[in-house]
């Protein structure tokens, strides 16, 4: 559904559509195109390719550039990530032509999430770490640069470089804490209680999803709230803490089903059958992993598909259930199967994706490179064709004096009128003709 901000943009462009087209409505089409992307793609990539048209012929090229990486950021949610990397480049192009490195490395930005989308982590972490380089150069916002370093830190985490993924976060927590932006700042507590938790400082991690869970509880956030309870229900599951686990895991369903997010119910479920199957409460363990089961199944999430089979499993082999347990078993492995071979088909388009677009980045470089060559070429016949033009045309030259006429009338000698429009210089001597002339005798060189 269409927030309010769209909807205002959208009144304010029917005004504008009725006065002639200037640079006011190519501002207000981007606007709507950015805001409605995530609610009305289709709108907005409507929006953003009329901006394109328009932002050319009104010869405004940094809108042409904010339209091309919106359009990159709507194929990139759609799963398009050539089309994506491809509008993303256009956008680059056009903000590097006109000098706005804030453009550049907002591009940066996207073309890292469209990495991260295909798994590519290291080619993520290149186009984050220009981002974040090219902001800090043009004096951007604490929050940038926070969000610059969260993103640093999350592809650090990918790849299992801990160590790098802390160090990231607590940058980011310093300007957070800086800057006052509890709400970003709670995203890294988050951050930073998953990263001690997965190097098993569990003390760490429990203060660090604590202190999330205190900023997003007193702001009234209720999805983060709901994260951060399911985090701590994890960590005390981890410790063995079964009933302090269960009473997060309570609190943490409550919230998503409050809110109806499915994704979150559907996780919290198997959760919480997972510590019922711990506590011997098998009926009500069957019912909530069903429950979570039947969900994942709707929004095909293989991979939480999968940890609710894991719980059915567990729960079906502490009954003594072993029929059940082996037929839920042969589910569990054909669904890991199926789930390996969408991450290998993934993978497969993937690198697909980042042959074609290294290959057109190849291509590009070399035109731009011929252009530079011929660039410097033609500045080169210029000034040598300036040079030449100097000299052409009809000299009005005396037939006794040998002095030329210029322009304004006066006559100047041939040497230094040849000298003043040419790069020639003139050194004197005799000839044998006039030396004779001259001194009536020739003198010869020594051979």
């Amino acid at each position: 559904m269409p927030n309010k901000e769209f909807i205002e943009l959208e009144k304010e462009l029917e005004k504008l559509r009725l006065e002639p087209f200037g640079s006011e409505i190519v501002s207000v089409l981007n606007k709507l195109a950015y805001t409605g992307m995530h609610s009305d793609p289709r709108k907005a990539e409507a929006y953003a390719m009329e901006v394109l048209d328009l932002a050319e012929d009104l010869g405004i090229p940094a809108e042409q550039a904010k339209s091309n990486n919106t359009l990159g950021t709507i194929n990139l949610e759609a799963g398009n990530f050539a089309e994506a990397l491809s509008y993303c480049r256009k956008s680059m192009e056009i903000y590097e032509e006109i000098g706005d490195m804030d453009g550049t490395a907002f591009v940066h930005g996207t073309i890292a999430n469209a990495y991260w989308a295909q798994g590519m982590i290291d080619k993520a972490l290149e186009h984050i770490h220009e981002s974040l380089r090219q902001k800090q150069e043009c004096g951007a916002g604490k929050d940038e640069i926070a969000s610059c370093y969260i993103n640093i830190g999350a592809c650090y985490s990918s790849l299992n470089r801990l160590d790098m993924a802390q160090s990231s976060f607590e940058d980011a927590m310093g300007i957070c804490e800086e800057s006052g932006n509890r709400q970003q700042l709670a995203y890294v507590y988050h951050n930073l209680g998953s990263t001690y938790g997965e190097k098993e400082d569990m003390d760490k991690a429990r203060e660090y999803f604590q202190k999330a869970l205190d900023i997003r509880e007193d702001a009234g956030d209720k999805k983060g709230t709901a994260s951060s309870l399911c985090n701590l229900g994890s960590l005390h599951e981890e410790l063995g803490d079964n009933e302090s686990a269960l009473d997060f895991f309570i609190r943490s369903l409550a919230l998503y089903e409050e809110l109806g997010n499915r994704r979150g119910i559907a996780n919290t479920c198997a959760c919480i059958g997972g510590i019922y199957t711990l506590l011997e409460r098998y009926d009500e363990a069957e019912e909530l992993i069903m429950r979570g089961l039947e969900i994942t199944r709707e929004l095909s999430m293989k991979d939480w598909e999968i940890l609710c089979l894991g719980k059915i499993l567990d729960l079906y082999e502490a009954k003594g259930d072993l029929q059940k347990a082996l037929q839920h078993s042969r589910e569990l492995n054909t669904c890991v199967e199926e789930h390996l071979n969408e991450k290998s088909m993934e993978k497969i388009a993937g690198l697909q994706v980042q042959f074609e677009t290294e290959k057109k980045e190849k291509e590009a470089e070399i035109y731009r490179l011929k252009n530079v060559e011929l660039s410097a070429m033609n500045d080169e016949l210029r000034d040598a064709l300036s040079h030449v033009k100097k000299l052409q045309g009809m000299l009005p030259i005396c037939a006794s004096c040998k002095k030329v006429r210029k322009d304004d009338g006066y006559w100047q000698q041939i040497e230094l009128y040849v000298s003043d429009h040419s790069d020639a210089t003139f050194s004197h001597g005799i000839c044998p003709e006039c030396m004779i002339k001259l001194y009536g005798k020739e003198f010869t060189r020594e051979q």
